[in-house]
């Protein structure tokens, strides 16, 4: 898999989450601004991306993951890509 596979598997997940299109989840999207995802909606995310890649997601504090690009950095990361 690389990182454009990835991005796919990764944007599929989120969209899935928040019931919205897919062309919303771009890296710059601001989760609570832009996408309308509250606490419990991430933790849903962390969950379905957890399964989806096989990996387990640490807790981060949600200021430190502003973005959907940043949450991606953070899991391709933890795939080695």
């Amino acid at each position: 898999m690389d990182r454009a596979q990835a991005f796919e598997t990764f944007q599929a997940c989120v969209a899935d989450v928040l019931d919205l299109d897919a062309a919303r989840v771009v890296p710059n999207a601001r989760w609570a601004e832009d996408l309308d995802a509250d606490s419990l909606a991430v933790v849903e995310i962390t969950l379905a991306l957890d399964d989806a890649f096989s990996i387990q997601i640490p807790d981060v504090p949600p200021g430190d993951i502003p973005t959907v690009g940043a949450a991606f950095d953070l899991v391709a990361g933890l795939l080695g890509l």
